[in-house]
């Protein structure tokens, strides 16, 4: 992520979803202020309890609802996002406010899990992930992403679809799924045409997912 942004050491950023703080801190290494928000106070309170310990001082957490910021225009040089838009219960709003706040010239980073192109991946892959995870809302496919993205004054400087394979139990104890769904969920890819079989690889002690990074400036 730092790499592909590159950010200018007097730039501010801004956190969407922040969690355990791991890309805000990130990002406080290289910047000169990051704003770090989160719905969910003990998730901040871990972030800033994390930024303590690596003796960063030049982030501010805040609670904020992505889809309702209390931000004013303009206000940022980065805005990123890891690893959570699959939880927001309106993506169209939420990446409206998160585009909203960016100053124009500034860049869009988001990181998020992803399925692969088609009806059947769509479906299919989103019902695992729910199985896995009650608070899963959808995970977009890059095609479903560019249709969400040209609706925003960006210009796309990069797209990637990449390929991740999680251990196993790991990726289900993770999110404590319960047997039964875990079960369902090797019914589910059992039952996946060949074609997607082969995007989708699984065995005892692995599965097979997608990830997809954006980089966007704002016209």
């Amino acid at each position: 992520m730092i790499n592909l942004i590159n950010p200018p050491s007097e730039a501010t950023a801004l956190d969407v979803a922040t969690g355990g703080g791991h890309t805000a801190i990130s990002l406080a290494k290289r910047v000169e202020q990051v704003v770090a928000i989160d719905i969910t106070p003990e998730m901040l309170a871990e972030a800033e309890k994390a930024s303590s310990l690596e003796d960063i001082s030049n982030i501010t957490f805040r609670a904020e609802d992505v889809h309702n910021l209390n931000i004013p225009d303009c206000q940022f040089d980065i805005v990123t996002s890891r690893f959570a838009a699959h939880h927001f219960s309106d993506v169209k709003k939420a990446l409206q406010e998160m585009c909203r706040v960016l100053k124009p010239g500034g860049k869009l980073y988001i990181l998020d899990c992803s399925v692969f192109d088609g009806v059947e991946p769509e479906k299919e892959i989103n019902r695992i992930e729910l199985l896995r995870d009650s608070l899963h809302q959808c995970s977009y496919s890059p095609c479903l992403w560019h249709q969400l993205l040209k609706e925003l004054p960006l210009t796309i400087d990069q797209t990637s679809l990449l390929r991740e394979q999680y251990e196993l139990p790991q990726w289900f104890d993770r999110m404590g799924t319960d047997q039964n769904s875990r079960e369902e969920i090797f019914r589910i890819l059992s039952s996946l045409s060949e074609e997607c079989k082969i995007r989708y690889p699984f065995g005892d002690d692995y599965i097979t997912t997608y990830r997809f990074e954006i980089l966007a400036t704002k016209s």
